[in-house]
């Protein structure tokens, strides 16, 4: 055969595939890809199927330096919980930030409103650290609108758990609704192995709770910061001694510093009556000094839902000296058996050998002022009990009264201890005298105009996240890191 015809029989061949393919082609279908989104796989994904299997991705745009953003995380107990988190404008180690959960207040009037906002009075942005708050349960931003659901406990057991679970959310243990971690919600690294707890004033008694109770859960913690925190109900309801309008202080004499324990303090109530007059006249409390004058109580206790609540021992004093009966008792003030149950878990007191079980290795630092913002009692025995807590009955290894002085003059002036009224007291020490030297191992109140009650507990903070960052424990001659 010819080399023409060997030609001419190729493209021959050639034609009739291309004429048989195309026929095929033409009678059948191409094969459709698998469209995960098309439910029923016929081509078309309508609004049904997205919504369903596809929902557009939700386009977060993450905090940078100086902003904040508020997120939903979820709690079994509660339902969906309000978390902020503020991002300092100059992170403390350049591109990186320490984390700080900041326990919330929970008692005063305006947090009993349905409106309150993020509890930021000491902001850890001020010291270059990340910032995380929630909303309580039941309540409402005023900012933003956005709501924690669940009801309002005023510390309880679900106030407990929304804070379990905001720990757990700044420690990456969870995300928030949307499946997202901390870390994918800021424009800046905060590593989870930096985290800490501050609480002051007597939100510190939830966050010592929380440790106690779910501390299995929060071993990412590295340290708790608990300034002036209330141990006990007498300290809440100011029945051991209370400030006037001028910032006197006024001290109840049947209080007996000398009976002191670990677990109690000792207040005689053998004298309690209630006054009722034109000065007072939604009646209060007080104590009968037959040689002087009568030590009336403070209004600044709990007041919870209209119903104002006392230390069981005052509570039932009142019904024991015949102020009044079970029959007359008044509608705004919690009976016996309700105080009893109502501080049941709004104290610390029995808490703290949980604490060592759960966080052994949990650091404690305790700032607290020489003139204290609200207990009066010279011998500060909240700071005491909180002390020998944490470092006695928990049995930590690290408990400090009060920030190394190379941070305070950081954080003020580096003249300040010049000035006294700044100590450096050392790690796991405590007065041998409380009595007369409990107020000489606090910071001083005022440095000319500058309210350094306000700005040293910040120098607390910025202590032990930078301990933590370079592993440091011992005394400090200067700051470990110098920030700005």
């Amino acid at each position: 055969m010819n080399t023409r015809k060997i030609l001419f029989y190729t493209v021959a061949v050639i034609a009739l595939g291309v004429l048989i393919y195309a026929g095929i082609s033409l009678r059948t279908p191409p094969a459709q890809k698998y469209d995960p989104c098309d439910d029923n796989q016929d081509g078309i994904v309508d609004a049904r199927e997205t919504e369903l299997l596809c929902p557009p991705e939700v386009v977060i745009n993450a905090a940078k330096p100086g902003e904040h953003i508020v997120t939903l995380i979820n709690c079994e107990e509660n339902g969906e919980i309000a978390v902020r988190i503020d991002v300092p404008e100059n992170p403390r180690y350049e591109d990186s930030a320490p984390i700080v959960v900041i326990a919330s207040t929970w008692f005063v009037e305006k947090y009993n409103e349905e409106k309150t906002e993020f509890h930021l009075v000491y902001n850890p942005v001020d010291v270059g650290a990340v910032a995380v708050s929630n909303l309580w349960p039941g309540k409402t931003d005023k900012e933003t609108g956005i709501s924690s659901e669940g009801t309002y406990d005023f510390g309880g057991p679900d106030s407990l758990a929304a804070l379990r679970d905001t720990i757990r959310f700044a420690t990456g243990e969870i995300p928030n609704t949307e499946g997202r971690y901390l870390d994918e919600l800021i424009a800046i690294e905060a590593p989870y192995d930096n985290v800490g707890l501050f609480a002051s004033s007597h939100a510190g008694v939830v966050a010592t709770n929380v440790m106690a109770y779910y501390g299995e859960d929060l071993g990412a913690l590295k340290y708790f910061i608990g300034r002036e925190n209330p141990t006990m109900s007498e300290m809440y309801a100011l029945e051991i001694g209370h400030f006037d309008d001028h910032a006197n202080p006024i001290y109840n004499p049947y209080y007996d510093y000398e009976g002191y324990k670990e677990t109690s303090i000792e207040v005689d109530y053998s004298t309690v009556g209630w006054i009722q007059n034109t000065e007072y006249p939604e009646g209060r409390p007080y104590f009968g000094v037959s040689d002087g004058e009568d030590y009336i109580l403070d209004d600044k206790g709990p007041n919870i839902d209209g119903k104002r609540y006392f230390s069981y021992a005052l509570t039932q004093a009142l019904l024991d000296n015949g102020a009044f009966t079970l029959g007359n008792w008044p509608d705004d003030l919690g009976k016996p058996d309700e105080v009893k149950g109502f501080w049941e878990y709004r104290t610390p007191i029995e808490n703290f050998e949980l604490i060592g079980e759960k966080l052994p290795d949990l650091k404690v630092l305790i700032p607290f002022c020489s003139k204290d913002h609200v207990q009066t009692a010279p011998d500060k025995p909240h700071i005491r009990q909180a002390y020998d807590g944490f470092k006695d009955r928990a049995g930590l290894s690290w408990v400090r009264l009060n920030m190394d002085l190379s941070y305070i003059q950081s954080e003020i002036d580096e003249s300040a201890s010049l000035k006294g009224g700044f100590p450096d007291n050392e790690i796991n020490s405590e007065p041998n005298d409380w009595y007369e030297e409990a107020a000489s191992w606090g910071f001083a109140e005022k440095l000319g105009e500058e309210l350094t009650a306000k700005t040293v507990p910040l120098a607390g903070i910025a202590e032990m996240v930078d301990r933590v960052e370079f592993d440091k424990w011992g005394d400090l001659d200067e700051v470990l890191w110098d920030y700005l």
